[in-house]
């Protein structure tokens, strides 16, 4: 008798997402707002870096996009050893660097970390309570949680909107924050209604081996993380993440009869670069799996990742389910050296 596949915890049973991102606003807003504050008030900020890598960069995408939106202050987003190797000019005592890692352990975060303090920077991280990286930073933002993206998307939210007010946009970092209180409620909800979506998705694709995955404006980090973290990490099969802003200068190529292309739409400003890929990929034949926020009501416009994330992370799930093999299941992370002289 063949012995049932143990899968791991799903984050997105029960009220785990509710309960985790309400404590995360609960325990994290106010020394958050503190730090910034205090920072703001002591010789000022002048540069921000955004530092992570794989799911922890696409999270820190829609975070640039809002402070370049309606903040003053300059802020860049880097991967760790692009961080490191490019050592900023700017880089200095009026630079905030928000470093994250879920474990706390990544190598490249660490260094970015050394990096930033060896110039006098002020930092932040965004990890696993009690890591090498929350010990090592001047504000460490934790989280206790398997819900590991979404929380550092909403550590990065809160830390933006205390930008924002320092920046003296009082205003829209009131409406956000106002907006993130009901998050975990409208999370919550969302993720119920999406479940059989997400299934049928799962269901229809299980063979599937090449994905487009589309999306621009605050969704283009989301569009990222789900090409690089779940279909190529989790379930190794091809994947492509795409600006849909960049769709028309060449990717377009590659539409084809039946080709699945997953697209995501806000329902911000950039929505109609969206459309448009959609629509050209549709009447060329491609199979277009639309994510809309327009059928998830209620999302802020510029928090449109929190909403996007719940049928494609349920499609996610149940892909697994549907193959018979955990999507913690790995072949090379954590599974053997990925430097063949890790001393070197």
């Amino acid at each position: 008798m063949q012995r049932a596949v143990e899968h791991p915890a799903n984050y997105m049973e029960g009220t785990v997402l509710r309960d985790d991102l309400t404590r995360i606003i609960e325990t994290q807003a106010r020394p958050l707002r503190d730090a910034v504050r205090g920072w703001a008030a002591d010789g000022g900020i002048e540069q921000v870096y955004l530092v992570g890598c794989g799911g922890s960069l696409a999270t820190f995408r829609p975070v640039q996009l809002l402070l370049e939106q309606h903040g003053r202050t300059p802020t860049t987003t880097l991967t760790g050893w692009e961080f490191v190797n490019r050592a900023p000019a700017r880089l200095g005592p009026t630079a905030v660097v928000i470093l994250a890692s879920h474990s706390g352990t990544t190598e490249e975060i660490l260094v970015g970390l050394a990096l930033a303090k060896a110039r006098g920077a002020r930092t932040i991280g965004f990890s696993l309570a009690g890591s090498e990286l929350a010990t090592g930073v001047d504000v460490a933002a934790t989280y206790v949680s398997i819900a590991a993206n979404l929380s550092k998307l909403l550590l990065g939210y809160l830390v933006a909107v205390e930008l924002l007010e320092a920046d003296g946009e009082a205003g829209i970092a009131h409406e956000l924050r106002e907006a993130l209180t009901g998050v975990p409620d409208l999370v919550h909800r969302t993720k119920e209604a999406t479940r059989q979506f997400g299934w049928e998705l799962a269901k229809r694709y299980r063979g599937e081996r090449l994905f487009y995955v589309l999306g621009t404006g605050p969704l283009e980090g989301l569009a990222y993380q789900f090409a690089i973290c779940n279909l190529l990490e989790m379930h190794w099969v091809h994947a492509s993440a795409l600006n849909a802003a960049e769709f028309p200068h060449g990717p377009l190529e590659i539409v084809d009869e039946g080709v699945p292309m997953i697209v995501l739409l806000g329902t911000d400003a950039s929505r109609f670069v969206a459309e448009r890929a959609r629509d050209f990929a549709v009447r060329n034949g491609a199979d277009v799996i639309s994510i809309d926020m327009a059928e998830l009501p209620g999302f802020h416009p510029l928090l449109a990742p929190f909403g996007a994330h719940l049928p494609l992370q349920w499609f996610n799930w149940y892909l697994g389910v549907e193959k018979d093999r955990p999507i913690s299941t790995r072949r090379y992370m954590g599974v053997q050296p990925y430097a063949a002289n890790p001393s070197a």
